[in-house]
């Protein structure tokens, strides 16, 4: 049964649906432990677009509020008192913050999805989709594109209170499926997230606009340096790369100029290919060879031209102006004078993601990432605390080496932590080049900084699951140097060889990753049952291997078109599936641990009553940002370090994860 509350009454003819008090609304809402909510608002953004209505109820009874007519805060006990299910719970949080309502308890039925189908991107997650999978009901959702111009039109109060209608037979078979995939932490975990990071989006970040565009002047200067650094070689060498040189002057031309466009890769790419650049490089998507003049291509033959270099400099220094110019301006909000993101809370990796692609059909604003700021100076400096206060920035220190020796429990790196030896890099050094051996941390890290950069990218390369070949890659090194690293660091830290073998194992046969046993994360491997497939033909076939050689040795068309793809395949999805167990599990649990910290400070802040005086203002991975008023900084610097150090004691058992925050004007890391 619909009803609609409103205190304008004689404004409806009640078709479809029934009037109702507001005191009749929360005598039955009061009845029940669990209520279904979902709003309707004029816009994407709390600060600037109205709240229509917000539906409350169960399957048997739904009651549409017109919030046009009747406060809100008329249901702030009950919402903050009862559980709430709701299905992307971070957008109708923000608009409850707007009205000072902080819920206590939320169940994300959106969110749930994602954790049930993590890394099956294929699965719809939207309300439509979800009903129809636990109710076979179909939900009408063309009304949405009407709510602006009917308002609360009685098709679009029935459509609003259907959006609460099924929610609680939604959870109740959602939660069975959690209890099927043993999931039912890693979903408790992220329904007391959800409404830590809609604080987060709901409080932005403060941009100082003035030393912004003084940023912007200094990259634009910056840039034009290093474009006439690269006109003037081309001028300067005018007979060698003739065709290069813009010889067609006009009335306004003071002489010859280059014609290459440095922003358009394709005209790049012939002037490289001049220099002897290989520009070939394998399409990720395709399989197939392009042409181009990407970093990764380029950074490996600087040596063939000096140029090369300061071409890299100048995508570099484009990149700024283009991403991080004068279109921020447009990211602030008008009436908040903040910079609101979007985040996405699970990705496959199960670390968060910030930014949103804008779409104004679909009412889309564009949205910056804000987990990728450039950390320069010049560029952080212009993110700031308003007057009166303060930030405090705070990370973990070695995150994520923390998180693998304390999953790996390798003896050496388990030492290294106990012994507090200091820098880690130079460690790693010492542990692969035996001549390293005998000397102290120090020298290695003043006098060997080639070795210590090799270990550096070395370990990074491999805690993600990379090999010889993607160290040679990234270190500019030969592929036989890149190898000797890659058997060098595992030869000294055995225990991580044992470590990733076993991940490695675990993965290929249980078609899923599992990131920690503290919340009990997984990523489903989407393609595991082809994987599973390929396996049994290759394997279970006592010829195919002999069969596979005889044809490769004589190079038969059925090698070319059967044999040699299907292995091709089969090792493509096995490393693919190897590599994944091994990033995974270190990039998710680190986020685990980033997101508890933040559950943590953020009761802290509903407990004392500081939610609206204390801004989350960004997260990046192990970091968080808080801005609070001077007088209390040094009482919240301490909460938020106590906070992170708490929830790194839940993940890392034997090696502490610590915290070092700092206070500061602005930010800086």
């Amino acid at each position: 049964m619909i009803y609609l509350v409103t205190n304008q009454q004689s404004m409806f003819n009640s078709v479809g649906y029934s009037l109702a008090s507001i005191e009749d609304s929360l005598e039955y809402l009061n009845t029940l432990d669990i209520i279904g909510f979902d709003t309707e608002t004029m816009g994407m953004d709390p600060y600037n677009c109205q709240l229509l209505s917000m539906q409350l109820g169960d399957n048997d009874k739904q009651y549409v509020i017109d919030c046009t007519t009747v406060d809100p805060g008329e249901y702030k006990e009950i919402l903050e008192k009862k559980e709430l299910i709701m299905h992307n719970a971070k957008f109708d949080l923000r608009f409850l913050y707007y009205q000072n309502i902080v819920p206590s308890k939320v169940y994300d039925s959106l969110l749930i999805e994602r954790v049930l189908h993590t890394g099956i991107d294929t699965v719809r997650k939207s309300l439509d989709a979800v009903t129809y999978k636990y109710c076979k009901i179909e939900l009408d959702k063309t009304v949405r594109g009407h709510i602006h111009r009917e308002g609360l039109s009685a098709r679009v109060i029935k459509y609003a209170a259907d959006d609460v209608k099924y929610l609680h037979e939604i959870r109740r078979k959602q939660i069975v499926a959690l209890e099927e995939k043993n999931l039912k932490r890693t979903a408790s975990l992220d329904n007391e997230f959800v409404k830590v990071l809609a604080y987060v989006e709901y409080c932005g970040f403060y941009m100082n606009s003035a030393d912004w565009r003084k940023k912007c002047e200094e990259d634009l200067k910056d840039l034009g340096i290093v474009t006439r650094a690269l006109n003037k070689f081309i001028l300067d060498n005018a007979e060698t790369y003739n065709k290069f040189i813009d010889n067609q002057l006009d009335m306004f031309s003071e002489g010859v100029r280059s014609r290459i466009n440095w922003s358009s890769s394709q005209q790049v790419i012939p002037f490289m290919q001049s220099l002897g650049v290989d520009t070939s490089i394998k399409d990720k998507k395709s399989g197939m060879m392009k042409d181009s003049v990407d970093k990764k291509v380029l950074n490996s033959q600087k040596g063939k031209h000096p140029i090369i270099k300061t071409y890299i400099e100048y995508t570099e220094k484009q990149k700024v102006v283009s991403t991080y110019g004068e279109n921020w301006f447009d990211y602030i909000n008008p009436k908040t004078g903040r910079i609101h993101s979007n985040f996405t809370q699970i990705m496959n990796t199960g670390r968060l993601s910030s930014g949103q692609k804008g779409n104004k059909k679909k009412g889309f604003a564009q949205m910056p990432n804000m987990q990728n700021i450039p950390s320069d100076m010049r560029t952080r400096s212009c993110f700031q605390s308003e007057e009166g206060n303060k930030l405090i920035v705070s990370d973990y220190s070695g995150q994520e080496q923390i998180v693998l020796a304390n999953k790996s429990e390798d003896v050496d790196l388990l030492e290294f932590y106990a012994k507090g030896l200091g820098d880690m890099h130079s460690f790693v050094a010492s542990k692969i080049f035996p001549e390293l051996s005998e000397l102290s941390l120090s020298d290695i890290k003043n006098n060997h900084k080639d070795k210590r950069q090799i270990a550096k990218g070395a370990g990074f390369a491999i805690n993600y699951g990379g090999t010889g070949i993607t160290i040679s890659q990234n270190l500019n090194i030969s592929m036989s140097k890149g190898e000797e690293v890659y058997k060098a660091y595992f030869k000294a830290f055995p225990g991580l060889a044992d470590y990733f073998k076993q991940e490695k194992q675990k993965a290929i046969k249980l078609g899923y990753i599992q990131f920690n046993n503290i919340s009990g994360r997984k990523c489903f491997i989407p393609f595991f049952e082809d994987f599973q497939r390929l396996t049994a033909e290759i394997n279970e076939d006592p010829t195919f291997w002999s069969d596979y050689k005889e044809h490769k040795d004589k190079n038969t068309a059925k090698f070319k078109e059967f044999y040699k793809p299907k292995v091709r395949q089969y090792f493509m999805k096995k490393g693919d599936i190897e590599r994944m167990s091994l990033n995974y599990p270190i990039q998710g649990s680190s986020a685990d641990i980033t997101k508890l910290a933040g559950i943590y400070f953020f009761r802290y802040l509903e407990e004392n009553n500081l939610v609206f005086k204390v801004k989350m203002a960004n997260v990046v991975h192990d970091e968080w940002i808080i801005e609070c008023e001077d007088r209390i900084m040094n009482e919240m610097s301490s909460v938020l370090q106590k906070c992170m150090e708490e929830a790194g004691d839940v993940f890392c058992k034997t090696v502490k994860l610590k915290a070092e925050p700092e206070i500061t004007q602005y930010w800086q890391h």
